[in-house]
């Protein structure tokens, strides 16, 4: 019978996080967080257009205010929900790249003057 070795732990210690790596990883991560709010955003217009929210909401607005308003119906159209989104999403991949750049720039300056990040790792 052949005795599992025991489980041996290392400790490292985390100087450097690579500036390009931490780029292309945080530009990855807002890229398919980007899509998913491209996705929810196109369902729930489907879903308050299908249930006829908005024109409900346009009525009540136009009954308060004594005219025909026209504008929540407009501004919740398919093309201006599409430029929002769209224009949501750059902001999100453009917002979330610089923040990873300058949170591996802001690690590694950190990393200098305190020595880096203790890590332990076990070998399973």
């Amino acid at each position: 019978m052949n005795k599992p070795a025991p489980a041996k732990q290392v400790r490292l210690r985390l100087v450097h996080i690579d500036f390009w790596s931490a780029v292309r990883n945080s530009f990855v991560v807002a890229l398919s967080l980007s899509v998913l709010l491209l996705i929810f955003n196109l369902l729930t217009w489907l879903l308050l257009t299908v249930l006829g929210v908005v024109d409900i909401v346009n009525n009540t607005i136009s009954q308060i205010i004594g005219v025909d308003f026209l504008g929540l119906t407009d501004l919740m159209s398919f093309p201006s929900m599409i430029v929002f989104t769209l224009l949501t999403a750059l902001v999100n991949i453009i917002c979330g790249t610089a923040l990873g750049a300058l949170g591996s720039i802001a690690f590694n300056y950190i990393a200098r003057i305190t020595g880096g990040l203790r890590v332990a790792f076990t070998n399973d």
